[in-house]
């Protein structure tokens, strides 16, 4: 293909050190021109990035004044806050003009501003370049763009952009990239069509990185149909054009989103006979798709699809995933399956999701008893990793232990619901009293009864019977009488049967 006759300035733009063409007779010290001029030497010269993962401690500019000029500008700018005081600095800017006599110097200050976050003064110095006697190159119209966008106004950028093309520059890609994300985040997916097929027409090899992009905007608004289309066009390209994992994972992401997850599997097959290797983000696609369509057990064959098939062990994502979507649609023995799996491999385990399992699992355990013993070693975990069990699943556990009539166990749930401020039912003191006084324990349910008189208690009229019933049976009419006048001081009067009547014949 012909060489391009727009200018081109990838070198400031790139996120690594890159090649610049800059003539040995130079004595500015700036950094690369954004338009290759020629030249009788190649030096190597660090650049700026506008890559996404530009952070505030990038500002490493090569010519050492100019550095300390912007760093010190920028600097006054992000530690005033009042609009006032950031206009006067704007002011000194202006009066500082011979600081920045270039393009360059100029770029490296606007460059500045977008890292540090300062968006609407790299905006308003951009309305001031007539002040500082600066003419904006490519560099300049591409900080601005990224400007715009950072600011979430993708539409201000594309006219930014416009101007660019109109000026006979050629944007990086890095830029075309960054305003294609913007428009699509925005749902703004045909103003970014517009804008790949506007730079395919200027003769601009888009590559798979921009592609994406697309894909991805594409996906975001349910058009999946075209990405499909788009994602052929890439294998179909004349030099091929090799669509990566991303391009593979972010068109399944969309198939699944729209209800055809056994579509996005077939992707996932003809990306693995290309030979490209899924990685574990792909497969959570999946397992999300089949959760979303009410199909959790699938997402557990892609667990073990991952495991012996493609060799890719699943992680924390990729468990919690399964274990979210079994849970949500009540697959509980497969959920406590994958749940002991993520254990054993010693992998972290969502607080609420342990405690959904364990509620899960008592409320089944009356159909099925030894779902009990589960939901105990469940909830076991969660106490010896020293979490902080709701009340709501106290509650359910505590229940389901009388069910079963594990009532030393139920004793130790109300121990821990007391010990954490909750509010026991006064139907759960009740049933331990009963159930106990049923298990003969008198001296444990005498202690409970106590310890809810002492804190403003209630007992029911069955709790006090039973009690009173057994100590007569045993002979303790003391005791019994004790009972006795305590359910007569709370208005509570138990049935006067005969061993009832013994009681207060003592008394």
């Amino acid at each position: 293909m012909a060489s391009s006759p727009f200018h081109t300035f990838s070198q400031l733009l790139q996120p690594r050190t890159t090649f610049a063409t800059t003539p040995t007779n130079n004595n500015n010290n700036n950094l690369s021109s954004c338009t290759t001029r020629p030249s009788n030497k190649l030096i190597l010269t660090p650049t700026l990035s506008l890559s996404s993962n530009t952070q505030r401690n990038d500002l490493d500019f090569h010519d050492r004044t100019t550095r300390f000029h912007i760093k010190r500008h920028v600097h006054k700018i992000t530690t005033l806050s009042s609009t006032n005081s950031k206009t006067q600095i704007l002011r000194n800017l202006e009066k500082d003009a011979e600081s920045f006599k270039t393009s360059s110097d100029f770029n490296h200050l606007l460059m500045a501003l977008v890292i540090a976050q300062q968006h609407e003064v790299c905006l308003i110095l951009f309305t001031k370049l007539q002040s500082f006697k600066v003419v904006p190159d490519g560099c300049t119209f591409s900080i601005v763009i990224r400007c715009h966008c950072e600011r979430k106004d993708p539409d201000e950028a594309k006219k930014v952009l416009d101007t660019l093309l109109q000026n006979g520059f050629l944007p990086d890609e890095v830029t075309m990239n960054v305003l294609m994300s913007s428009l699509c985040k925005k749902g703004k997916v045909q103003k970014a069509r517009e804008v790949f097929e506007v730079m395919r027409e200027k003769g601009f090899k888009m590559s798979v990185q921009s592609h994406n992009c697309l894909l991805k905007g594409l996906c975001y608004v349910g058009r999946v149909e075209e990405a499909l289309d788009l994602l052929n066009e890439m294998k179909n390209e004349t030099p091929l054009l090799n669509p990566d994992v991303y391009s593979y994972t972010v068109v399944m992401d969309g198939l699944c989103k729209v209800g055809l997850s056994d579509e996005a599997m077939g992707l996932l097959n003809e990306a693995v006979r290309v030979g490209i290797v899924p990685n574990e983000v792909t497969f959570n696609t999946l397992i999300e798709g089949y959760s979303r369509e009410g199909r959790p057990l699938e997402g557990v064959l892609v667990l073990e699809l991952m495991k012996k098939k493609h060799g890719c062990v699943p992680g924390y994502v990729n468990y919690s995933t399964v274990l979210h979507g079994l849970l949500k649609w009540n697959e509980i023995p497969a959920a406590f399956k994958v749940y002991k799996e993520m254990v054993e491999l010693g992998i972290e385990v969502d607080s609420r999701m342990m405690a959904k399992l364990a509620r899960r699992l008592c409320r089944l355990s009356r159909r099925e008893r030894g779902l009990l013993r589960d939901a105990c070693q469940v909830f076991d975990k969660m106490r010896e990793k020293g979490l902080v069990v709701d009340q709501r699943t106290l509650e359910v556990i505590f229940e389901a232990l009388l069910w079963g009539e594990k009532f030393d166990e139920a004793l130790e749930v109300l121990n821990d619901m007391v010990k954490l401020g909750y509010s026991p039912k006064a139907i759960a003191f009740d049933k331990v009293i009963q159930g106990f006084c049923a298990k003969g324990k008198l001296e444990e349910a005498v202690s409970i009864l106590l310890f809810w008189l002492g804190n403003g208690g209630v007992p029911h009229k069955l709790s006090y019977e039973m009690l009173i019933k057994e100590l007569n049976a045993q002979g303790r009419l003391i005791c019994a009488s004790i009972l006795l006048g305590a359910a007569f001081k709370q208005g509570v009067v138990p049935s006067m049967d005969p061993l009832l009547c013994k009681c207060c014949e003592e008394r």
